[in-house]
Parts: C-alpha cells; sequence; structure tokens
C-alpha cells in the first residue's frame, strides 16, 4: 500500500466518514499509532481525515477499512444493518452517499448493508489528465467499470491506455497501479463495482 497524502479538498459539513472514522477507531480501542501501523496510512493523514481536513481516495478508504477489520460501507453508514438472510437495499437515484476527492466525486450506494462482498458507486471523473495523480492507486481486489456517460482513459501498470466510451466496460486487477481520467472537455460518469475481498489480520 502506498502512503502517500489523500486529496485536500474543501471540509464538506455532510460528509459522514470523520466522525464515523473517529468512532470506529475509538471502539476498537486504537490509537492513531495503532491504526497508522495496521493501514499504512501516516498519522498526519489519519488525523487531518477524522478533521475533515483530507478527503481520501478509495486507496485510502480500503485501507482504512483493513486497518480497521471492517467492510469498508461502515465508513460511510451512520448504522449498518445486520446481516440477515434474504436481505434488500434500495437506493433511489442520487441519494446515495457522497464522498469526494481532487479526481472523483463517488456516490456509494446501498451504504446501509454491512458486510457486502463488492461496493458499488456511481462516480464522476474529474480528472482530464494523468498529471491529476501524483501516482497510479493501487488496494485490494479487483474492480468493475461501465462507462454511462463521457468518455473515460484507464491508465494502468501493465497495458497500454486504454479508452472507453459510454456502453463500454472494463474490469481489472485493483493491485494493479491504476487511474481513470475523463477525455474531452465532460466529466464521465460511470458505474464502478470493487470487489470488498476478505478482511485478513
Amino acid at each position: 500500500m502506498q502512503n502517500t497524502d489523500s486529496s485536500p479538498v474543501e471540509h464538506d459539513p455532510g460528509s459522514a466518514l470523520p466522525g464515523k472514522l473517529r468512532q470506529l477507531r475509538r471502539d476498537a480501542g486504537l490509537t492513531l499509532q495503532q491504526l497508522c501501523k495496521r493501514s499504512g496510512i501516516s498519522v498526519s493523514t489519519l488525523s487531518k481525515i477524522e478533521n475533515g481536513q483530507l478527503s481520501p481516495t478509495y486507496e485510502k478508504i480500503a485501507a482504512l477499512a483493513r486497518g480497521l477489520d471492517i467492510n469498508v460501507g461502515e465508513l460511510f453508514s451512520a448504522a449498518p444493518k445486520p446481516t440477515p438472510l434474504g436481505r434488500r437495499s434500495v437506493t433511489r437515484k442520487d441519494q446515495g452517499l457522497r464522498h469526494d476527492t481532487r479526481q472523483y466525486v463517488y456516490e456509494i450506494l446501498h451504504g446501509d448493508l454491512a458486510d457486502k462482498l463488492f461496493i458499488p458507486l456511481i462516480t464522476t471523473i474529474k480528472a482530464h489528465d494523468s498529471s491529476e495523480f501524483p501516482e497510479l492507486l493501487r488496494h485490494d481486489g479487483e474492480e468493475f467499470m461501465y462507462v454511462l456517460s463521457g468518455r473515460v482513459v484507464v491508465h494502468t501498470d501493465f497495458y497500454a491506455p486504454l479508452e472507453l466510451d459510454s456502453g463500454d466496460s472494463c474490469y481489472f486487477d485493483s493491485t494493479m497501479g491504476h487511474a481513470c481520467i475523463s477525455s474531452g472537455d465532460a466529466d464521465a460518469v460511470v458505474l464502478w463495482v470493487s470487489s470488498h475481498p476478505r478482511l485478513r489480520d
């Protein structure tokens, strides 16, 4: 896991992440230093995330979940529901939990469900040049992306840049460095699904 800082953004008073992260860390009996060792994220970055001064990338969110031994969705849900048989969740249009970074705007779908095997997102890709990523992102799992509107260029470690138009899709290994940018003047919108592999100590 790379140990770079997350992207600074304006504090969003509607974001549940800072307070939820602090609560989960304290509930787990962890200091910032202990969570640093478990997640690979620096103490200063953790402190800034908890205080709403930095908005973490999905890579950092996945590292936080691993460090806390929880599902990614629990970092955004105020009160995750238990996992009954036959469970169901509905997210109405534009009602998902929003999380902004410098490069992407994530709308997290079905954040009320705990222990999901994958994380569904509607993502607006704001980045229009690969230079907007200090480095390619990496985290455990696999990803599926379906372009809803606009044009996307997928940059990865081992392949030439891949251009996707509306209706195209791509599936890739998340441990491979990756970054997606919008090609053209308009931001692209994609359905983005990340797997949530079994957490290990």
